[in-house]
């Protein structure tokens, strides 16, 4: 009787996830547009009133698993709209959560699934030099800026690198980024009309020269990484 109980346990999860695999293929490019517009998410999540918290977390997950996107935008909005301490919080949750769904999902699955979800040229280009590296390679790339993280998830949980360390991984080299993202956002409502500008001209120039030539600076820093770590 437990037997059976246990099976029909595991056949529900492996329910829910192909439904969740098929959501995020089907809905992928719509889920990419909202992630992009941090005003449009602002609204979104201040319309929730006192479900904003777990909304947000909720967005933070999906925003992980629907990879590769920027999830910096999302978390100026928390640090916007809860403050850097409150904001952080839900932002980490929100990503442990989602990491921990990116490595089960490719663990349980394999690479095909993680292909399907972010590609795989994107899985290829940082998979040809985490080979043959271990969990500090792992650990510089989540503390680097500018570098595709949530993809590094799912190829994070293809390795025989235990999940309970590389989700201690991931919470010790996402949680730097994550609480930057959150103090800038909350900052922004204490500026002036002229920083304003200053500031929306900065980042209008920063993510024109990431668009311009991301793969290039992203190649750039994957290649620091990996000689930063060395080969095991």
């Amino acid at each position: 009787m437990v037997k059976r109980q246990r099976i029909e346990l595991i056949a529900g999860l492996c329910i829910v996830l192909a439904l969740l695999v098929a959501v995020l293929v089907i809905w992928r490019g719509p889920l990419l547009a909202f992630f992009g517009d941090r005003e449009r998410m602002a609204d979104f999540v201040r319309r929730q009133g006192r479900w904003a918290p777990l909304v947000t977390v909720s967005l933070h997950i999906m925003q992980v698993v629907i990879a590769p996107i920027p999830g910096q935008v999302l978390d100026a909005v928390n640090g916007y709209l809860f403050g850097p301490l409150l904001g952080t919080l839900y932002s980490m949750i929100g990503v442990m959560g989602g990491s921990f769904l990116a490595m089960g999902l490719t663990r349980c699955f394999g690479r095909p699934l993680a292909e399907r979800l972010v590609g795989a040229h994107a899985l290829n280009r940082i998979d040809r030099y985490a080979r043959r590296r271990g969990p500090l390679f792992f650990l510089v790339f989540f503390l680097m800026p500018f570098v595709p993280d949530d993809v590094t998830c799912f190829l994070a949980g293809l390795t025989p690198i235990p999940l309970v360390e590389l989700m201690l991984i991931a919470l010790v080299g996402r949680l730097p980024g994550i609480a930057v993202a959150n103090l800038v956002g909350s900052a922004v409502t204490e500026l002036t009309l002229p920083q304003m500008v200053i500031f929306g001209v900065a980042c209008l120039l920063l993510a024109l020269v990431f668009w311009w030539g991301q793969e290039r600076i992203e190649e750039s820093l994957i290649r620091v990484i990996a000689g930063l770590t060395g080969k095991h």
